[in-house]
């Protein structure tokens, strides 16, 4: 079940960067704050990594 829920997260956070290239944006309302695109691009690309990091570990057990 957690390697479902890291996997799934994982595409959800890669898909969400990959969907910010479509909007036509210079900032995004990200916590309450406007944010500039690519530093949001950048914060959900490390979350991205994170999840897919931590399904390689669980799939190594």
């Amino acid at each position: 079940m957690r390697k479902t829920i890291l996997i799934i997260g994982g595409i959800l956070a890669l898909a969400n960067v990959a969907y910010s290239f479509f909007r036509d944006t210079e900032t995004v309302f990200f916590f309450g704050k406007d944010v500039n695109i690519w530093l949001y691009r950048l914060i959900w690309l490390f979350m991205a990594v994170l999840i897919l990091n931590a399904y390689r570990k669980e799939v190594k057990k």
